[in-house]
């Protein structure tokens, strides 16, 4: 199968924000550097959330990745970009104008139904951060389709990145063997074949208990969006190929659309419903010590 693929389209915006964001993570800097559990949590899901507005308005971000997450060293009140009841969220459960966190560096994103057809053979992410789908076919040499939930899915590897980091940082596991030393191994990897063992080692062997619901929560959506998108896309690209420019292609994107939202959806609402246990974690140390010798397994 062949793609019409052609130059990627890359626009670069400079924007000027009176705003100071903090990296989503340093642990280099011992007083501010690491976020509480809820803090991190809520990082994530303000810049998710932030995606989903991107999304609505037809953008696609295609690079979310540990460096592209800010959050702000204390939390600001801005207007909603959207209403809490699209995302199923009761507004007593979520402030719709807090916000910890976003996302920047949006140079690779693309208008999605314009442009995404074209850049199927083009490889957009941070390899750590990149999601399953998109390593198996770039792996193969095969085109395949950027989707929103491709991003979505790079939140995931997000979360297990900070979380790899943190544990490393503070429990100091003398285990060279255990699963926060091998995906700390494999996080900071630029090897695809190293990428792809990530989520088999979530899956069977990832000890924390306080995030472990959360971790399984996010892949089980994942995973079982993958053969829907897989299908969906190979019809569009098949279309194209075919020199179809019917509503066939437009049927296709709605389809991919809905199948986007609602899974935008499901991470968000999971994201808050166990952000609830999260909180009752006040600091790393807490988290540490719940897990005890669990994180050197």
């Amino acid at each position: 199968m062949t793609v019409r693929s052609g130059p990627l389209r890359s626009k670069l915006h400079c924007t000027a924000m009176a705003l100071e964001g903090l990296p989503l993570l340093d642990t280099s800097d011992k007083a501010a550097g690491i976020p509480t559990p809820a803090v991190l949590m809520e990082t994530i899901l303000h810049s998710m959330i932030g995606h989903y507005n991107l999304f609505l308005g037809g953008v696609l971000h295609w690079d979310v990745s540990s460096g592209n997450i800010l959050r702000l060293r204390e939390p600001i009140d801005r207007l909603p970009g959207l209403s809490m009841s699209l995302l199923g969220l009761p507004n007593r459960d979520v402030n719709p104008s807090f916000c910890q966190g976003f996302l920047i560096d949006g140079d690779h994103a693309i208008e999605w139904r314009k442009d995404a057809i074209t850049q199927c053979r083009v490889p957009q992410g941070t390899l750590p951060f990149m999601s399953i789908r998109l390593l198996d076919e770039w792996y193969l040499d095969n085109p395949v389709l950027h989707t929103a939930i491709d991003d979505l899915e790079s939140f995931l590897w997000v979360l297990v990145w900070s979380l790899v980091r943190i544990s490393k940082e503070l429990a100091k596991i003398p285990n060279r063997n255990s699963i926060i030393h091998r995906l700390g191994h494999i996080v900071s990897s630029r090897n695809y074949t190293d990428m792809l063992l990530k989520e088999r080692l979530i899956k069977r062997q990832w000890t924390d208990k306080v995030f472990r619901g959360l971790i399984r929560d996010w892949l089980r959506i994942s995973e079982t969006s993958r053969t829907v998108v897989s299908e969906l896309q190979q019809t569009l690209i098949e279309l194209v190929n075919d020199g179809d420019t019917s509503d066939a292609q437009k049927r296709i994107f709605d389809e991919l659309d809905e199948r986007c939202g609602k899974v935008c959806k499901e991470f968000i609402q999971s994201g808050y419903r166990h952000l609830q246990a999260i909180e009752k974690f006040s600091n790393w140390r807490d988290v540490v010590d719940f897990n005890g010798e669990l994180l050197n397994k």
